[in-house]
């Protein structure tokens, strides 16, 4: 009796249990009601962040013309009166720098056809220009320049194309950078020739300035060594009334080809005489007396020849230049030389010319004369 009394007293716990989460479910909605959906969230701000907008580009600015290279005709670098400039390398060359002196070049452009040709070596020809640099500083009792851009283009084509230089340029200085054609079959794959040129013209630009054309010039062409022996004889075998006040200006520019062969030719006498009186000292003399004519007057040293050698004309400077290349004394002298074939050595310098006459020959042209020391190139043509 008592364990059925047991088992119903647990039935209606359990049944009380039961009853009692029956009514609490049905009460839930009272005690916490359901919350409402939530608005739906912005597609915007659900969705992926979109990219951003930007606003239309602005209408293109109209191309500006490029500036046309300097018309150099008749010189091969600029108006030495005028301020330098900071030169842009062109697009795509390579550039290494050595001791503030850049060498720009364009790798694998310059074709090699030549068993010996070689490319363009730019570290090397860095270093060398400094060098030179620091040579034409001692030439000419100047600063050396601080820095210098060398651009070396493919080809003498590629070079004129850029630059409009003179056809028979083989490199120019712009006053702001030397630009040189790369020649594969020179040391270093540049024509050491031009690169001394220019160099110099680059050197004088900063360290003095303003000056006559024949001076800078004629300067420039005594540091890159070759002399103009066609031209040379030529003035001496017909002696003309060349007026030296002609090249006291500060740019050849406006010569045609011919008139800038004569007096490209005519300035290098100039200075041939200068270092024949004086000696290499006379340049450092000539320099100095530039720099202390335009400290007032920029333009006041174009009269340099003047003030050196005060009415010294053309048939003094022929008569010196006679002397120093053939060692002649008269004018007899001279045209007795060339009432045969000439004869020459010391090509390359000079410092090193030397001529004579000889006995023209009638199965040859041109030929060595083999009893002369050094060894001359003898030509009935010069």
């Amino acid at each position: 009796m008592s364990r059925s009394r047991q088992r119903s007293s647990r039935a209606l716990v359990v049944l009380g249990l039961v009853a009692l989460c029956i009514v609490l479910w049905l009460l839930r909605g009272a005690i916490d009601p359901e919350p409402t959906a939530p608005a739906p969230i912005a597609a915007t701000a659900a969705a992926r962040p979109a990219a951003t907008v930007l606003p239309a580009p602005l209408p293109a600015l109209p191309e500006l013309a490029r500036a046309e290279p300097l018309e150099l005709r008749g010189q091969d670098t600029v108006d030495p009166c005028t301020a330098g400039f900071e030169p842009t390398i062109p697009p795509g060359y390579d550039t290494v720098t050595a001791d503030s002196v850049t060498v720009a070049w364009l790798p694998a452009a310059t074709p090699r056809t030549g068993a010996f040709d070689v490319a363009v070596a730019p570290t090397a020809v860095a270093y060398l220009v400094n060098g030179l640099l620091a040579e034409a500083a001692a030439l000419t009792g100047t600063f050396r320049r601080e820095r210098l851009a060398v651009i070396v283009y493919p080809s003498r084509e590629a070079l004129h194309a850029a630059t409009r230089a003179p056809a028979w340029a083989g490199g120019i200085y712009d006053g702001g950078a030397v630009r040189i054609a790369a020649s594969p079959s020179d040391d270093l794959g540049v024509e050491i020739v031009a690169l001394r040129h220019e160099l110099m013209h680059a050197q004088l630009h900063t360290a003095v300035g303003c000056m006559p054309s024949w001076f800078n010039e004629g300067l420039a062409m005594y540091f890159a060594g070759a002399p103009p022996i066609r031209t040379w004889l030529r003035m001496l075998r017909s002696p003309d009334a060349y007026d030296l006040r002609s090249l006291q200006v500060p740019t050849f520019a406006m010569m045609t080809d011919e008139q800038a062969e004569r007096a490209y030719a005519e300035s290098l006498a100039m200075v041939v005489m200068i270092v024949e009186r004086a000696g290499e000292l006379g340049l450092r003399t000539a320099v100095q007396t530039l720099r202390t004519a335009t400290r007032d007057a920029p333009r006041a040293g174009l009269e340099l020849w003047d003030n050196l050698y005060p009415g010294t004309g053309h048939r003094e400077l022929l008569d010196g230049l006679a002397h120093r290349v053939f060692a002649a004394g008269s004018r007899s002298d001279v045209d007795r030389i060339f009432q045969g074939a000439v004869c020459c050595s010391g090509l390359r310098a000079v410092a090193e010319l030397r001529c004579h006459g000889t006995a023209p020959r009638s199965d040859r042209r041109r030929w060595t004369d083999q009893t002369s020391t050094p060894r001359a190139v003898c030509d009935t043509t010069w």
